[in-house]
């Protein structure tokens, strides 16, 4: 993905992953549910619309963040049906399950922040958006749901969701300065950030006393996603866009 595409790793960055998780845990359960595709076939669809998304990213040029954010939210979609599928109804032991998430995560990541030449990328940006950056984005949103289910399985889904948050705060605190700048900080944060949203995620459609049900907290989160992409411009971005066309003025 171009660089012109991509957010910059801030504060709004992350408050956008953690609704992404939430909001794609919803809708992938929504999506598995109401969509008549099933799980396998479900995730076929959403792979043909990534590559959609992904091939007309390529031709264009002006600068957003529409298709990053596009591609995150299929993914996270994608992951959540992909996890349930080897959880239930693969069956696959957990301790396997959770192993083979965690080496395919560890490896695409480190994959991911080696620069075509070789050597690891120091840009105060996000890790190189290759495939295996996409790959392990997946991963990370597998781990996060088979994760997230386990902690809200021993947990309740309440309690799993203040501690998965608390501890999303506390490594976004420690961790501020060092997520666009070590690959390992970034990937650690995105993992838990996908795991807190699938627990908030659950917990939000599941609630008795709230009992807003899976379509309307999936409208919810959903809406929540959207405004801050619409209305939280990050400063660092609106610097960027203002230096671009101090570069390139009109005709």
């Amino acid at each position: 993905m171009k660089r012109l595409h991509m957010p910059p790793i801030d504060i709004r960055y992350w408050t956008a992953i953690t609704l992404s998780s939430i909001f794609g845990t919803n809708l992938g359960d929504l999506y598995a549910h109401k969509s008549g595709l099933g799980l396998i076939q479900g995730v076929g669809v959403l792979s043909l619309l990534a590559a959609l998304v992904f091939a007309t990213e390529r031709f264009e040029n002006r600068r957003h963040q529409v298709y990053y954010w596009l591609i995150i939210i299929i993914i996270r979609t994608g992951a959540t049906n992909i996890a349930d599928y080897l959880a239930y109804i693969a069956k696959v032991p957990p301790v396997l399950l959770g192993l083979g998430v965690t080496v395919i995560l560890c490896f695409f990541a480190w994959i991911s922040s080696f620069t075509k030449r070789g050597t690891v990328s120091s840009s105060n940006t996000l890790p190189n958006t290759n495939i295996a950056y996409w790959i392990a984005m997946l991963a990370a949103g597998v781990f996060g749901t088979l994760g997230g289910d386990l902690c809200s399985d021993i947990l309740g889904e309440g309690s799993s969701s203040l501690g998965l948050g608390a501890i999303l705060l506390i490594v976004l605190f420690f961790g501020r300065q060092s997520t666009a700048k070590m690959p390992v900080v970034y990937w650690v944060t995105v993992a838990i950030a996908r795991t807190a949203g699938t627990s908030m995620g659950d917990w939000l459609a599941e609630n008795h006393t709230l009992y807003f049900g899976l379509s309307i907290s999936t409208l919810i989160t959903g809406v929540a996603f959207l405004s801050v992409l619409l209305f939280w411009k990050s400063e660092s971005w609106r610097a960027e866009d203002t230096g671009s066309r101090i570069a390139s003025p009109s005709k």
